[in-house]
């Protein structure tokens, strides 16, 4: 009975051990920070290849800078059926303009709307950011009611790594671009980490 009392509570206290423990607050550092965030991305098609809830669609998505400053994007399949349209406003607005059913679930939208976000870099504009250090990387953090958004750098602040959604505890979501970066990565992977959907992009050259 001891043992099964002891296992339990190993269980319930790892499960509580925060992916985030390892941060160490650090003094902030603008230069690098202006000079590695994500702050724009170019109008961008990609291939696209999506998992979520057990189901996979491929097709083309367009991230498009619209003039009114707003940002768009736009997952169709290769025949020209429409999978999403999302806008999201200068003034930090989001919009559903269409979907299909395989996606209009409540969860799986505010998680596109979220990935989207990151992938466009929308919560680091405003350009106030916590600096935590973690072994060889500097996360740049910008907190948005019960989640932060990062960027994170090697130390020496010479290439960005990565971006990241996270709670106080969890780590949600990682944007990777792996061989280039900003302003148009050639390949962007969403590895999600409490949510069962992954997407993988690879741009493409469109006229």
């Amino acid at each position: 009975m001891r043992c099964l009392l002891f296992s339990l509570t190993c269980v319930v206290l790892l499960g509580c051990v925060s992916d985030y423990r390892h941060l160490l607050a650090v003094q902030s550092d603008g230069s690098c920070a202006s000079k590695i965030a994500p702050l724009y991305m170019e109008t961008s098609w990609y291939n696209t290849s999506v998992d979520v809830l057990g189901k996979h669609m491929s097709g083309l998505l367009l991230i498009k800078n619209m003039p009114d400053s707003s940002k768009r994007v736009v997952f169709t399949s290769e025949a020209g059926l429409t999978f999403f349209d999302f806008e999201f406003s200068k003034e930090g607005n989001f919009k559903v303009k269409s979907v299909i059913s395989q996606f209009d679930k409540r969860s799986v939208i505010q998680t596109l709307q979220k990935d989207f976000e990151l992938v466009m870099g929308l919560p680091f504009q405003k350009g106030d950011y916590d600096r935590f250090i973690a072994g060889e990387e500097v996360y740049f953090g910008v907190k948005q009611k019960n989640e932060t958004a990062y960027f994170i750098t090697n130390k020496d602040c010479a290439s960005l790594q990565r971006l990241e959604w996270g709670t106080a505890r969890k780590r949600k979501v990682s944007v990777q671009t792996p061989g280039s970066s900003y302003p148009s990565p050639e390949k962007i992977d969403l590895i999600h980490f409490t949510f069962n959907m992954q997407i993988k992009l690879t741009r493409i050259q469109k006229e």
